[in-house]
């Protein structure tokens, strides 16, 4: 009895001098306790540097787009300088033309020999429309500087074919006023494309021939775009039987008619 106690006593002392104290268990976790915090600090470390790299790209971008859209603002304003030269260049050569329809006018007020009083009075009658158009023509002339100031953009111009379809369905109502703003606002566009951009201010026979000219139009297959630059042809006409190729530019994410 007393060898098996001594014996299960050796027993334990063997065992609690093989085991690990109290102290090393503790420092055990400790050391555990440190490894985690150590990879807690550097995982929170790498979101914050990924966190960093993000808002530095997106600054950078920022950056980018702001000077990108500050560059696309200058050349809008020197497009819209050009534009106003234009615009005052013609009002400058109206004077001249009004003192010529005038002339006439009076020309027609003297007496001619054989010259029925009705006679007289159709030819004076279209002198006075032709200087009322004149004068009018100056006043929209006018009106279209005015409305250079107010540059505006619309969802249809995200596709150069879209471009197309809204002057064909525009001109079918007769309406043109913002056919303005679909030239390109760098000013760079052609003399043909004017006279589309230009409508609102055209005389009525010239409205109605740009309305007859287009109304029935329609747009021949895709656009062919490359870069910023795009290619659409289309059918126009009375009969829609004509076919061409209007050239369009993309500015700032739009598109605007370039040369046809």
């Amino acid at each position: 009895m007393i060898k098996n106690y001594i014996f299960v006593l050796f027993t334990l002392l063997i065992l609690i001098s093989c085991g690990k104290s109290k102290e090393e268990i503790e420092l055990e976790k400790a050391k555990i306790e440190l490894e985690k915090t150590k990879l807690e600090l550097a995982e929170k470390t790498k979101l914050e540097l990924a966190e960093k790299t993000k808002k530095e790209e997106e600054n950078k971008v920022k950056k980018q787009k702001a000077e990108l859209n500050k560059i696309h603002e200058q050349k809008v304003n020197v497009g819209k300088r050009k534009k106003i030269t234009e615009l005052n260049l013609m009002l400058q050569k109206l004077p001249q033309a009004i003192e010529k329809a005038e002339q006439n006018i009076r020309e027609i007020n003297q007496f001619k020999i054989g010259r029925s009083s009705s006679t007289k009075e159709k030819q004076l009658q279209e002198a006075r429309t032709q200087l009322r158009e004149i004068r009018d023509y100056g006043e929209k002339i006018k009106n279209e500087i005015a409305q250079l100031e107010y540059h505006k953009t619309f969802d249809f111009q995200k596709a150069p074919a879209s471009v197309m379809k809204y002057i064909f369905e525009s001109a079918k109502k007769g309406d043109f006023s913002n056919f303005r703003n679909l030239c390109d606002p760098y000013g760079e566009n052609d003399s043909d494309v004017n006279q589309i951009c230009y409508a609102e201010m055209l005389m009525e026979k010239q409205q109605a021939d740009l309305k007859r000219e287009f109304e029935n139009g329609r747009v021949i297959g895709k656009a062919k775009i490359n870069g910023d630059k795009a290619e659409v042809e289309f059918a126009f006409g009375p009969s829609a039987n004509r076919l061409e190729k209007m050239k369009m530019i993309k500015r700032n994410g739009l598109w605007y008619l370039g040369a046809f």
